[in-house]
């Protein structure tokens, strides 16, 4: 009988571990238990393997761990109980931001169809009522192509109806802001609480870092006026903690520097959930991290890692908790390591998740918004690109050739959808950057937990709590 390896070694400085990424099971090996491993990975027999020193390890394997006799099971059916919809409802933006797509609304003509309370209301029935009527969950992220509370009244259009909807039809609905926070005023904060809304607001770190990349359109510093929003946000009298609890949003680059002065950035601003993104974009662009940026941004990483430690050390636990979720590039991993969650697509895009056009169209997600190869047709119930749909519903780690082979695929889902197609102009062949990235990502994540365990198994329990709560 043939026996399948599923198991990943590494060595980080002067430890060893392993990862059975089927299973998604790790461990800090010790010399006995590395030999016994390996000896049972060279094909030798159980029974004849030195396991008087390494009595967990003989146990896990006869369980079916770090070697198995069957291949990878099919990628499992998804009942999908809530609908993700993307919608820009501006198209403008008071930022120019260096690294942005949408070039302050320059670049998105397929966005220059814009949105009125008819459009809206149409738009809203369309999802409600029409061909995604028998979702009961939705959840609405306004964060595309443009800085939403430019026009407010549109966004306070969309947030009116929806939660009308929500009422009248019995759905429930959650909502995702982001803006870059110089707009934010009472009024505003006050309606925005009123519709219970999520919000996120774009930080990239420090004042001269984030004045690098995010300015105005005429090109002063925009960080003084972000932290002034924040401040308004935090300190007003009348609004809920929901709203106070903002995300921090940052997009790492090339030139971020210290991710360790991002996050304390944050925390001063005092945000305690934050997000931080590695920038897609293609490879010539001059902030995109290239490879011969791999090293210096990994350095960065472990410097974050090692800030992490040190205040689990201390019995405190904000930090990992900031980035520990399914949006964070690294935290995701945290997140997904920590709850034994196997993953099979990078994310639901073109399944449950879709993007949304004032013209009513629809996309898999709002990256791919005016690329007409990959539109799923319009919000009218009887329009459907087939193809499109089929692709997106195949392009799971299975159907992804280079991902399939891969130890990380249970974890790692695969590269982004779009950053894929940025590369390679195909949406299955991973950027070879990204994938590096990843994997360091995910072997310094089970270094992590495992040292977080071993200062207390107590805070490896509390943080696996409050994802499941989350």
């Amino acid at each position: 009988m043939k026996m399948n390896n599923i198991v990943h070694t590494f060595n980080i400085g002067n430890n060893k571990y392993a990862f059975d990424y089927r299973n998604i099971l790790f461990c800090l090996l010790d010399e006995d238990t590395e030999e016994a491993l390996r000896f049972a990975l060279s094909g030798n027999s159980l029974s004849e393997a030195p396991y008087d020193s390494a009595p967990t390890l003989n146990a896990l394997i006869k369980s079916g761990y770090f070697i198995s006799e069957y291949p990878d099971s099919p990628v499992p059916e998804h009942k999908y109980d809530i609908l993700n919809i993307s919608f820009a409802p501006v198209n403008d933006c008071n930022f120019l931001c260096k690294y942005c797509y949408a070039k302050g609304g320059e670049g998105t003509s397929h966005y220059q169809t814009a949105y009125d309370e008819e459009k809206v209301d149409k738009m809203l029935r369309s999802i409600y009522m029409g061909k995604y009527a028998h979702f009961i969950n939705y959840k609405f992220d306004f964060v595309s192509g443009g800085e939403p509370l430019l026009d407010f009244d549109i966004l306070d259009s969309f947030l009116r109806k929806l939660r009308e909807y929500d009422k009248e039809l019995n759905k429930n609905t959650t909502v995702l802001i982001v803006t870059n926070g110089t707009l934010l005023n009472e009024e505003i904060i006050r309606k925005l609480d009123e519709y219970d809304v999520f919000l996120g607001i774009s930080v990239d770190g420090p004042r001269e870092v984030h004045n690098r990349h995010r300015v105005y359109k005429d090109g002063r510093n925009t960080f003084d006026d972000v932290a002034k929003g924040i401040s308004l946000l935090r300190s007003s009298p009348v609004v809920s903690s929901k709203l106070k609890d903002a995300w921090a949003m940052a997009v790492i680059t090339r030139e971020t520097g210290s991710l360790v002065d991002v996050m304390e950035t944050c925390v001063n601003l005092g945000f305690k959930r934050m997000q931080m993104q590695l920038i897609r974009e293609v490879h010539e662009h001059p902030l995109a991290i290239g490879k011969d940026d791999i090293k210096r941004v990994k350095e960065h990483y472990k410097d974050l890692f090692t800030h992490i430690i040190s205040f689990a050390e201390k019995g405190d636990l904000s930090r990992i908790k900031m980035i520990a979720n399914g949006n964070d590039s690294f935290g995701k991993f945290l997140s997904r390591l920590l709850l034994r969650t196997p993953v099979y697509y990078r994310c639901f895009a073109g399944k449950n998740k879709i993007a949304v056009t004032a013209s009513g169209e629809i996309y898999p997600c709002d990256s791919f918004c005016g690329l007409n190869n990959y539109s799923m047709g319009t919000i009218d119930e009887n329009t459907d690109n087939e193809s499109v749909t089929t692709l997106f519903e195949e392009a799971h780690i299975q159907n992804r050739t280079k991902c399939s082979k891969c130890w990380a695929r249970h974890i790692c889902g695969g590269d982004c959808y779009y950053n894929s197609y940025l590369i390679s102009g195909n949406i299955l062949e991973p950027d070879p950057i990204k994938c590096e990235i990843n994997r360091f990502f995910i072997e310094n994540a089970i270094e992590m937990l495992i040292k977080i365990k071993m200062i207390n198994p107590n805070h490896i329990e509390y943080i696996a709590k409050i994802l499941r709560l989350n």
